[in-house]
């Protein structure tokens, strides 16, 4: 993986299953649009205590890490949670082949912009693809104005497949995406 020389270059990122102490700092930010960052807003008010209520729900009924849709922490290497990887299943026709997961990431701000989410991403990659030996795609989806993550998604490997007009409603208007997709052979090359 070719992530830039940066600050991720010293502190080992992780991906660890979601834990009961998470569920206060994830619901606070799912409900600050400054700490999940104006690509992940989803611009709907809701209190954090509806959302801790919501994601402690889920934590008991299947840890996040489903089949169908999943999240995991990303974790620096002293332990300090900076963030999640998720993913969610599309399906592109009826032959459950057809399905596969759509990967995204949300990180605190004070950790944007140091290679981290990058490792997060090709670890999340790696995880998905190790644990399904059937899996054949891994798809990502993200907004035409956040070059960011289209860089992060190109060097792990990822290659843009296409412009999706007006997918997002964000901020009083709609917000063209961009595709990006990795197939099993291609993350093997590589291993």
């Amino acid at each position: 993986m070719g992530t830039d020389p940066s600050a991720a270059e010293s502190a080992r990122v992780t991906l660890r299953s979601v834990r009961d102490d998470d569920i206060e700092w994830m619901a606070r930010m799912r409900t600050d649009a400054t700490l999940v960052g104006e690509h992940n807003w989803s611009g709907v008010e809701r209190s954090p205590a509806e959302v801790e209520a919501d994601l402690r729900a889920r934590l008991a009924a299947d840890g996040f890490d489903g089949d169908a849709d999943g999240t995991l922490v990303v974790e620096l290497d002293d332990t300090s949670p900076i963030g999640d990887v998720s993913w969610r299943t599309e399906r592109w026709g009826p032959s459950p082949r057809s399905a596969c997961p759509a990967i995204g990431i949300a990180l605190l701000p004070e950790y944007r912009g140091h290679g981290y989410g990058t490792i997060a991403q090709a670890l999340l990659l790696d995880h998905l693809f190790s644990r399904d030996p059937e899996l054949h795609r891994v798809q990502s989806d993200t907004a035409a104005d956040n070059p960011a993550e289209q860089r992060a998604l190109t060097k792990i490997g990822m290659v843009e497949e296409g412009r999706i007009r007006d997918a997002e409603y964000r901020d009083g208007t709609f917000h063209d995406h961009l595709v990006y997709s990795i197939l099993r052979a291609e993350w093997e090359a590589t291993r």
